[in-house]
Formats: C-alpha cells, structure tokens, sequence
C-alpha cells in the first residue's frame, strides 16, 4: 500500500534570500514536509512502529532552515527533501514546500511557495547552496 505521513505548518524565523534585507532582517517560513512510503498489512497492526516520527521531521527542517542563509528556497526545499530522504531509506519519496509572506517586492502579492518533489532516483550529493 501507498502511504503518506505529513507534518504541516512548521514555522521559522529565518535569514534566506537574495536580497540584502532578506538576509539581514529575516521572514518568517513555513515549512510542510510529505514523506512517501510503501506500507504492508503490519501496519495496520495496533503495536506497529511508526515508519516517520514528526519530532525528527521537525529536527531535519529546523536544522536546515536555520543553519545556513540560502538564497533560493527552492535550494532551501531540495536541501530538506535530501534530509529527509537520507534519515528515511526507506522512503520512495519526499515532498517540501516552502510559503513566505513577507516578500519585498513593488506590488501586491499574498505569498510565495517554492514545492520540491524529490524521489529515491533523485538522491545523489546534498544541493549546493
């Protein structure tokens, strides 16, 4: 069976972009992680371990997120999935998306979302930021 687990909603404070300012003063990040995995019939078993724990889920993303400053966070997802993939090996599959609201720019946006789906092919070297 196809199984998804997803912690949704993780928040950082954090000093990610191309701008100077962005850099300087932070935006505030939300973060939602997707794991995709392959289950059997003993996970329906009342006692079965879980495959994907949100407290390590939020461990990975924290410590990417607040690590080093990247400049696209399209790198800043691919670099999560990468995590996630790396602690999960038996994971098929990794979905990140990244939303900040607070954009500086000349007009009127309510946000921007960086989505990187990231499989068991794609995993070679961690992402350059």
């Amino acid at each position: 069976m196809k199984c998804k687990h997803a912690v949704k909603g993780m928040s950082f404070h954090a000093f990610h972009g191309v701008l100077e300012v962005e850099r300087e003063l932070g935006q505030v990040f939300s973060v939602d992680v997707t794991v995709e995995f392959d289950g059997d019939a003993s996970d329906a078993h009342p006692k079965a371990e879980p495959f994907v724990r949100d407290a390590d889920i939020y461990e990975i993303s924290r410590n990417v997120v607040m690590e080093t400053k990247y400049r696209s966070i399209t790198s800043l997802a691919a670099k999560i999935a990468h995590d996630v993939m790396t602690e999960y090996a038996k994971a098929s599959g990794a979905v990140v998306s990244i939303t900040r609201e607070q954009l500086f720019i000349p007009g009127n946006v309510d946000n921007s979302v960086a989505e990187v789906s990231y499989s068991r092919t794609d995993l070679g070297p961690a992402p350059e930021k």
